[in-house]
Order: C-alpha cells, then structure tokens, then sequence
C-alpha cells in the first residue's frame, strides 16, 4: 500500500495564542514549528501528538470564532471530531477538569473502555478515549 498511515491534522483557527494556551499547555503538545507562510498569508503551528502531528493555521484574514459542533446532527459532512488516546481516563477526566474544561458527555463506559467528549477552542469536538488492554 502507498499510505503509510495519518501524517497530520489541521485545523483552521481564529487565535494561535489562544489554541496554544490549550493544545500546548493543557494538554502538553509539542511546537515542532512555528512559521509563517508567504504563500498561504497564515501563521502555521505544528503540534507533536506522539504518532501524528496537529497543524493550526491562523489566516491573515482570520474567521470568526468558530460555532460548536452540532451535536444534535451529527448528519452533516466534514471532520466530526479529533480523538487522543489516553493511559487512565480517570487521571484526564480530573486532570481536565482542573482545567475549567467542561465534558458534554462522558466519561462513559463501554466493553473495551471509556470516553468522553468535550470541545476544544474554536468549537472542535475532542474526544479522550481509553482501550482496556
């Protein structure tokens, strides 16, 4: 097969600093790069996430504060939402928690472990999720 697996995710934002203060600081990303883009007229961040990286782009022209994923219609097309992959559940919840940042859902059980939803700056849905082993 060509595809060796999942490179990057990319967001659009509407405040680097703000999505920083929340990729980088709470949840402990690493910048690999912080550059600005000629070409694209963007700031470009990089965020290491372990095994793929996560990319916020701020145009010159920035958008409006995102709205919130419609969770009542789930039916509509584009990203849903980002999932990590996380050691204990519990641990993220409180950790989280502390944090000020409110779950809409979960954390909830399920045969092979746990989950929850909550949303990230600009309206991203995130979920934390946990596998038994």
């Amino acid at each position: 097969m060509f595809i060796k697996g999942l490179d990057h995710i990319s967001i659009i934002v509407s405040d680097v600093d703000e999505n920083l203060k929340f990729y980088r600081d709470v949840l402990g990303f690493n910048i690999v790069k912080d550059f600005y883009d000629e070409k694209e007229k963007a700031r470009i961040v990089f965020l290491n996430m372990g095994n793929t990286m996560l990319e916020l782009i701020a145009p010159d022209e920035r958008p409006n504060k995102g709205e919130k994923a419609d969770w009542e219609n789930r039916k509509k097309g584009g990203v849903e939402h980002i999932a990590f992959l996380v050691e204990d559940m519990d641990k993220i919840y409180e950790y989280l928690k502390s944090k000020g940042i409110e779950f809409i859902l979960g954390p909830l059980e399920f045969p092979e472990g746990k989950y929850g939803y909550f949303y990230g700056p600009d309206g991203v849905l995130l979920e934390v999720i946990w596998w038994k082993s």
